[in-house]
């Protein structure tokens, strides 16, 4: 598959992907999940399968599709566990964001472990007061997404302008860019006061009534 065009798929998956996210986490949140899942799938599998095979671009496509399937499938039937990436996934791009913004070295020990442990701290509290870090975490996950995707129509749609597809010096760029940022803050908090405002509607329905 020709680059440009798996740019264009990309920024497609990225734009969908960044709506559902920001603005129907909790609303949506099995189809939050499996999209997520299969995000994740998708991803691991097209980024690993050519490190150790020799397969072809349309074998390594359909692979990873199936493998998308399986990821989102897994992640609705464990709820819990989908729910706990969701938050994990926001503490991954928090911490890309520091790490670009100080510099750092993603790959050295004293500033991963860290980072893990900072995911895996957010997946916790998400899975433990759901409705308030699911809303932030999905509308920050899918700002995100659609952050990336108004840098690559600013800058050309290009494997290079998509911060999945890219070295981790791009990402740099993407991450540290004005258009992101701007677009980041904008998107997470119109996301995140539609979600809490139909949230907050849903339990206010819920609640009996006094007499």
């Amino acid at each position: 598959m020709e680059p440009q065009t798996l740019a264009i798929i990309a920024l497609v998956i990225n734009i969908i992907m960044g709506i559902i996210f920001c603005f129907f986490g909790n609303r949506w949140l099995k189809v939050i999940v499996a999209v997520y899942g299969f995000a994740l799938g998708f991803m691991l599998a097209y980024s690993l399968l050519p490190m150790f095979t020799s397969l072809s671009s349309l074998i390594v496509l359909l692979i990873s599709l199936g493998a998308g399937i399986v990821f989102a499938l897994l992640f609705v039937l464990l709820l819990y566990v989908g729910i706990f990436f969701i938050g994990f996934g926001a503490g991954v791009i928090l911490c890309l964001l520091i790490v670009d913004v100080f510099n750092l070295n993603l790959f050295d020990w004293y500033v991963y472990v860290p980072a893990l442990i900072v995911a895996c701290i957010l997946g916790t509290l998400t899975i433990n007061f759901r409705r308030i870090f699911v809303s932030i975490f999905t509308a920050f996950i899918g700002a995100s997404a659609l952050a990336t995707a108004v840098y690559a129509f600013v800058y050309g749609i290009s494997a290079q302008s998509l911060a999945s597809y890219s070295s981790p010096q791009t990402m740099g760029a993407v991450y540290t860019s004005l258009e992101y940022l701007v677009s980041l803050a904008v998107f997470f908090v119109a996301g995140l006061v539609v979600q809490l405002a139909v949230t907050s509607k849903k339990e206010g329905r819920r609640r009996p009534k006094r007499a």
